[in-house]
């Protein structure tokens, strides 16, 4: 998950640990590397977790999208626009 941050979330992270949060991508994302190893608190761990939802959240699945899944490929729900026809030409 870390190796996934950016650097204003290997900040957020670095701060939330009270580490030095200075330095570039690279030096940053050792540094949070590092507070893993050495130190496995369950808060920076749910930290690590927050930052990475907020990052990347979970799409949940409606109704809607679960009929889609069981649909025959190249077909369309009722109500929605099929695949575009091509236009006659001129």
């Amino acid at each position: 998950m870390v190796m996934s941050f950016r650097v204003s979330e290997l900040q957020v992270l670095l701060g939330f640990a009270g580490r030095n949060k200075s330095g570039r991508k690279h030096e940053l994302l050792a540094k949070a590397l590092h507070l893993l190893k050495s130190s496995c608190a369950p808060s920076v761990q749910m930290k690590i977790k927050e930052l990475y939802r907020r990052r990347f959240p979970r799409k949940t699945l409606g109704p809607s999208d679960l009929s889609l899944l069981s649909l025959p490929p190249g077909t369309s729900p009722v109500g929605s626009p099929g695949p575009l026809a091509p236009i006659p030409p001129t």
